[in-house]
């Protein structure tokens, strides 16, 4: 069987073999840019080293939906202002501007985190509804079957959606405090954006629908911060059980991501009619017990489960690969095996190599 014929079989529950999967596009990229990689993988582009490594791929044929603005009425501008890049987007409710704090070595460009956040008002607000009520999809067959060709039997193609509308607000319009201080101040106000994302994201489904792809990302990054219970009952499940719905009529999968702490919320999994849930990260790294996620999943499919951490080397690596059998005796059969979230850059890629010699003593490596 092949990688990409066993990452299927898991969603369709057709096999009790284990899929390894991780994400290490981040070490990769990092690598091979800063002239670091080891010995063994130099000579090696991207695929190769996933190759070498008998890796699944996860995420390297997301491709085949275009967004477009309509009416494209939208103005933005962008401006470095010493070590700030400062942007602007105008529509006919107004303008917003967000400021970013660059980081540099020399003339490199290191990173650019969030200075100031671009909606801090309601009037900003009205200014993000714009540019959601103007955004839509397309299908782009030929990008993806490109994709898929270049992948090959890596993986199945895995496609991303839309994050939610709430976990969005927060993680690129108003940071975590900013948004729940307009829900108390301005509660109408957001809630036309999230009824206005709702509708952006079946317009975008309407688009994957017209693919060939069978697995769907949300990528809500919910957590018991960003999600408490009360937000999450009423603005996460509904729209969960919507998306599935659509997506299981058309016999595909759809699975959201949640890296961070998510004990409070956990117990909601079993009523969100997702497939899977991808990137719960246990104890130490998060708050979750791996008993605590076997009791609140039921039968669903699991990505990854293993601790971002424990590839810094603090950690022995055979409590690694302790825990990762751990993990596979628990889970199995409903396991597609990975690192939650990713390894870093200063991750040890020869714990990777350690948990692809455990799956293939346990179960076998697919080709």
């Amino acid at each position: 069987m092949t990688r990409r014929e066993l990452n299927l079989a898991i969603f369709e529950k057709r096999t009790d073999k284990v899929l390894w999967q991780p994400r290490l596009e981040t070490w990769i990229h990092h690598h091979a840019a800063e002239g670091t990689l080891p010995e063994r993988y130099r000579g090696l582009d991207y695929w190769g080293i996933y190759d070498a490594l008998h890796c699944s791929i996860r995420y390297a044929a997301s491709a085949g939906i275009e967004g477009f603005e309509e009416p494209a009425d939208v103005v933005r501008t962008a401006e470095q202002q010493t070590d700030k890049y400062v942007e602007t987007i105008t529509t006919p409710s107004g303008t917003m501007t967000r400021v970013y704090q660059d980081i540099w070595e020399g003339e490199k460009l290191k990173n650019r985190r969030i200075h100031g956040w671009p909606v801090q008002t309601p009037e900003d607000l009205r200014v993000l509804i714009d540019i959601v009520e103007r955004t839509h999809y397309r299908p782009n067959l030929e990008a993806f079957r490109a994709a898929e060709e270049r992948m090959g039997i890596r993986g199945e193609p895995t496609v991303f959606l839309n994050s939610s509308g709430f976990t969005d607000l927060i993680k690129t319009w108003t940071g975590l405090p900013g948004c729940y201080y307009l829900l108390a101040d301005a509660p109408d106000v957001v809630e036309a954006y999230l009824e206005a994302c709702d509708q952006r994201d079946d317009r975008q489904i309407d688009a994957a629908l017209q693919l060939p792809a069978r697995i769907y990302n949300l990528g809500d990054h919910t957590t018991n911060e960003f999600t408490p219970p009360p937000i999450l009952r009423k603005y996460c499940l509904p729209r969960w059980q919507h998306i599935s719905e659509r997506l299981h009529a058309a016999s595909r999968f759809v699975h959201s991501h949640w890296d961070g702490n998510s004990r409070q919320i956990l117990p909601y999994l079993k009523e969100s009619g997702l497939d899977s849930v991808e990137s719960l990260t246990p104890e130490p790294q998060c708050d979750m017990t791996l008993e605590m996620i076997q009791e609140h999943t039921g039968d669903m499919t699991l990505l990854d489960l293993i601790p971002a951490i424990f590839f810094l080397e603090s950690y022995p690596t055979e409590f690694v690969v302790d825990f990762t059998k751990r993990v596979m005796d628990m889970f199995g059969g409903r396991l597609i095996l990975g690192i939650s979230d990713e390894i870093s850059q200063v991750g040890q890629i020869g714990k990777v190599e350690a948990i692809t010699e455990l799956v293939d003593r346990t179960c076998g490596l697919a080709e």
